[in-house]
């Protein structure tokens, strides 16, 4: 009896270690799964946002030129993604960036400072729930960036780390 308990709990605590490893291992995809893009049918997602400002939007109703960019703070993809659109933001002229994340506020807060594109007049940082983002945009693998024209229709989409200088081509 004493030997089924002891193969029993040790085969638990195997289960805990390799689920520890595996989500740590994927921490840089954990807005969600990595796979299409489902819902996101051509246009700006009916996708609910709340700003740092704690102001709430929902992408559809954004005017002009938009690039969406899915992150996650903790990801090492989507800092340096951050970092090649600060270092070219000027090819964005005419577009309004929002960076999209499940994070908490003081996180998307903290990469905002971090990346030095806070204060960026054209750069928005806002939070989405997973179950909404889930259910407008699909499975996203982050960073993922969109473009949408003018018209709120979609120009391009780049799921997973994609160089600046390909995004460019298509603003």
């Amino acid at each position: 009896m004493k030997k089924g308990i002891f193969i029993f709990v040790a085969a638990v605590v195997v289960l805990a270690v390799v689920f520890y490893i595996d989500s740590r291992n994927s921490s840089d995809e954990k807005l969600v799964a990595p796979a299409g893009t489902e819902n996101v049918q051509g246009e700006l997602p009916l996708l609910p946002l709340t700003r740092l400002d704690s102001t709430r939007i929902i992408a559809s109703d954004l005017e002009g030129k938009v690039v969406l960019v899915f992150f996650q703070p903790d990801c090492d993809p989507c800092k340096r993604e951050a970092e090649q659109i600060r270092a070219r933001l000027h090819a964005f002229d005419g577009y309004t960036l929002y960076f999209v994340s499940d994070a908490p506020l003081p996180e998307l807060k903290r990469f905002a400072l971090e990346s030095n594109l806070a204060k960026q007049q054209n750069v928005f940082f806002a939070q989405a729930s997973l179950e909404d983002i889930t259910n407008t945009v699909g499975s996203v693998k982050t960073p993922s960036v969109f473009i949408f024209s003018e018209e709120g229709n979609l120009v391009k989409s780049f799921i997973g780390e994609a160089p600046i200088e390909e995004v460019v081509q298509h603003l």
